[in-house]
């Protein structure tokens, strides 16, 4: 018991650590690893090769493919298929505030389903937040329009599933289902979205910016069957079955030969480094979430655990979507339901008590990404949005909030129903 109780404190006091942000999650993640196998009583000897050195290749497998999909994100940049996109979707919306919020976001949505980092972010975010704000649409509802329609994209991109494959030890094709519910579900969260707060939308007349006809005649060199390179590895992957490397290498090898086929060797070396750099913090965070899971699920771990976990763990389908929901905000500030940070381990320790299969418990931390993904206000996207349009990230959590909450619950509710 006496061991329980100092694991559940080391849990609180990391969290406490990264919540305030006076501990990087990048430090907190091996500190809490190392403290949690020296509580259960594990050998020196396994602490340093097991815990440590197997626990920093533990997700390998994602890591590769947060590399490669980094590497794909640079070749959609790099070849202006990005800016096509996007410079395409706001000729096509033209001055309606309606239409230009809805088509924008439709062409957000769809370039992250293989762009990914804060450089993709800041990439885009400087076309389509001032193409927004030009039209009418309050800079904050802009900002929140930016931030939903990203975590549909998100929701299909490949690497956040090979992650998550890893965890739980789940097969991609199994875990295929909740990208397709979960995008409808957001998909319609943003509608209403649109439609309850753009019309109230003011134009921020302070800023001097671009109209989308004043963009609407750039960057047309892209050819247009170029322009479905983000979906290729979804398509190979979800329909075709096909391993998410390959399927992402297919697409950056096509984005390329589509646009620049003489700079093929060029676009793709450079890509590949610069896409390294790009996803170098994710790749932190995952050497010491794969070391955090060894810890938890050493059998000295989880005998102490289980019987804790067990207690808590919701026993019938209402009280699973209470549970959750209810506890949804503490996966912001990288909280213990943040699969970043210490929800990976809270993820496989309830999948490992048996009351919760594994598809359960994913489905469950897939459906509270909506929030943190949107509305946490440490998340770097975040921050750089809000001192774009000059606001506070808090009053993007506000904005948002109610929304994701609310799209996150319809979320659980499908797991109860169709995965418990």
């Amino acid at each position: 018991m006496l061991q329980g109780i100092l694991i559940l404190i080391v849990f609180v006091l990391c969290a406490a650590g990264m919540m305030s942000r006076k501990v990087p999650a990048i430090i907190s993640l091996p500190i809490m690893a190392i403290l949690i196998a020296v509580i259960s009583g594990m050998s020196f000897e396994n602490i340093l090769s097991g815990v440590i050195g197997n626990g920093a290749v533990r997700l390998s497998s994602a890591m590769m493919a947060a590399i490669f999909g980094g590497m794909l994100s640079q070749v959609i940049n790099r070849t202006g298929i990005a800016n096509s996109i996007i410079k395409r979707a706001a000729e096509l919306a033209g001055d309606n505030p309606f239409i230009v919020a809805l088509i924008i976001s439709i062409a957000v949505a769809f370039v992250f389903t293989s762009l990914s980092g804060l450089g993709a972010i800041i990439m885009v975010g400087t076309i389509v937040l001032p193409i927004m704000i030009s039209v009418g649409i309050d800079s904050k509802i802009s900002g929140s329009l930016f931030l939903i329609a990203f975590k549909i994209g998100l929701l299909f991109n490949m690497y956040s599933y090979a992650f998550y494959s890893d965890v739980l030890k789940i097969s991609v094709q199994d875990l295929k289902i909740f990208p397709i519910i979960y995008g409808i579900a957001t998909s319609i969260g943003l509608f209403f979205f649109i439609l309850l707060n753009v019309k109230k939308g003011k134009a921020k007349t302070a800023w001097a910016m671009p109209s989308a006809n004043s963009i609407k005649n750039k960057d047309k060199k892209v050819p247009i069957y170029a322009l479905i390179t983000p979906i290729i590895p979804i398509l190979l992957v979800f329909i075709w079955k096909f391993n998410i490397i390959p399927a992402i290498l297919i697409g950056a090898i096509y984005g390329v030969l589509t646009t620049k086929p003489k700079d093929i060797v060029n676009i793709l070396s450079s890509s590949l480094i610069e896409g390294i750099k790009d996803v170098a913090p994710a790749i932190g965070l995952m050497i010491g979430i794969g070391m955090v899971l060894l810890a938890v699920m050493s059998p000295e771990t989880s005998a102490i655990m289980k019987p804790l976990i067990s207690a808590i763990i919701p026993s019938n389908k209402i009280l699973f979507v209470l549970f959750f929901a209810i506890l949804s905000p503490l996966a912001l500030y990288r909280g213990p339901l943040n699969m970043w940070g210490l929800g990976s381990g809270i993820a496989a320790l309830m999948a490992s008590t048996g009351k919760l299969s594994p598809m359960v418990v994913a489905g469950a931390l897939l459906a509270l990404s909506v929030v943190q993904d949107i509305s946490d206000p440490t998340n770097t996207h975040n921050v750089w949005i809000s001192n774009f349009i000059e606001e506070d990230t808090t009053i993007l959590l506000k904005k948002t909030f109610p929304y994701v909450f609310s799209i996150a619950v319809v979320c659980l509710i499908y797991v109860t129903i169709f995965i418990w």
